[in-house]
């Protein structure tokens, strides 16, 4: 009986113990499922926590990396006429030329268009009845584009409203047009066959269709206009070469290198030219940058031309001492003598000569009336 006694109080005793056991583990669990989940924290990119070893920075994925800023590319603007020879030289990336740099039209006339030069550009204007939309402008603007020779053609439009010339686009409304037609330049020539495109599949079925009238000049003044520049640039678009001939043979690379360090502005990988006068309007705002006239060629590591652009520099600037002081300096560079094309060496009489040449050539232009150096001389024989 005792012993039946001490059975049921232990087991009583071990289950109590037992009971206030799971009782004690169950609050716990509660408590735990009671407590709001850790919300993470956005990381804090300091350079103390970074460089401090408790972040690693790969571990971090919430925000992307910081990006080093990159050099801004260059902008290009016209491509460089690439030949056969250039193509077994240069590497298969593009070549590009930077942006135009002839000196822009600045100077407003009492319509308050931009003047221009009538001895290389013509203007056809059509004024509107009505105001169009530039929508209704843009197939003819684009037809007129398409069929001008590149860099020749400007168009404004005169916006309503304002009654100011802009260039047009899609949403305002213009009562008027303005075509510059820079017929020929040292670079590309307007045609027949594109003139005759832009009177008639522009200007007359812009008079028909959107009810203008326009002033421009007979086809056949413009077709004349054009084979008199066209027979100037043939005439005054001169260059006088000269050879460098280095002793030892001179990679595009070291070319590249060594003709940056000169200070010259890069045209594309193998040519080169001396920075352009800065050119300002009659306000002293400044328009653009002359092209340069000292050029420089890689031909290939035997050969580098070095040209003068005759008409881009005016005789007082004493343009035949430029280039041999251009020529000297970098056959210095380049360990190379001075030749002519023909390979025989520059002497003092072979100077003379070339000075009497070039006044008889400012000469000849001026009496054309293409003064040298001028803004007319950049716009015509660039």
């Amino acid at each position: 009986m005792g012993v039946t006694i001490v059975l049921i109080l232990a087991v009583g005793g071990v289950g109590v113990w037992y009971w206030l056991r799971i009782r004690e583990t169950g609050s716990h669990e509660k408590v735990e499922e009671k407590t709001p989940p850790r919300i993470p924290q956005e990381p804090i990119f300091g350079d103390d926590l970074i460089n401090s070893g408790d972040i690693k920075v790969d571990e971090i994925k919430a925000s992307p990396p910081v990006e080093e800023p990159q050099p801004e590319p260059q902008q290009p603007t016209e491509k460089e006429e690439v030949t056969e020879e250039d193509e077994e030289t240069l590497p298969k990336e593009a070549e590009e030329e930077p942006e135009e740099t002839s000196p822009v039209l600045e100077e407003i006339d009492d319509s308050g268009l931009p003047k221009y030069d009538p001895f290389v550009t013509e203007l056809v204007r059509i004024t509107f009845k009505k105001p169009v939309t530039g929508s209704q402008l843009a197939p003819f603007v684009k037809t007129a584009m398409e069929n001008a020779p590149r860099g020749l053609l400007r168009i404004l439009a005169l916006e309503a409203n304002s009654n100011r010339w802009f260039v047009p686009d899609a949403i305002g409304m213009f009562s008027a047009i303005a075509f510059y037609i820079q017929l020929a330049s040292g670079k590309a020539s307007f045609d027949q066959v594109s003139l005759s495109n832009l009177y008639q599949l522009v200007f007359l079925r812009m008079e028909m269709n959107l009810d203008g009238t326009s002033e421009m000049k007979e086809m056949q003044f413009l077709n004349n206009h054009t084979d008199q520049l066209n027979a100037l640039i043939k005439n005054f678009g001169v260059q006088i070469t000269l050879l460098l001939r280095p002793l030892e043979p001179v990679s595009i690379y070291d070319f590249e290198k060594e003709t940056m360090l000169l200070g010259l502005k890069r045209r594309s990988m193998t040519h080169y030219e001396k920075l352009g006068e800065l050119v300002l309007d009659k306000n002293g705002k400044r328009q653009g940058n002359r092209k340069g006239t000292i050029e420089l060629r890689w031909l290939d590591n035997r050969n580098i031309a070095i040209s003068l652009n005759v008409p881009l520099i005016a005789p007082e600037s004493d343009p035949l001492r430029l280039l041999m002081t251009a020529a000297n300096a970098f056959a210095a560079v380049f360990d190379a003598k001075i030749v002519d094309p023909k390979g025989c060496e520059i002497s003092g009489a072979t100077v003379s000569l070339l000075k009497q040449e070039l006044d008889r050539f400012y000469k000849q232009m001026r009496e054309n009336n293409i003064e040298p150096g001028s803004v007319r001389a950049h716009q015509l024989l660039d």
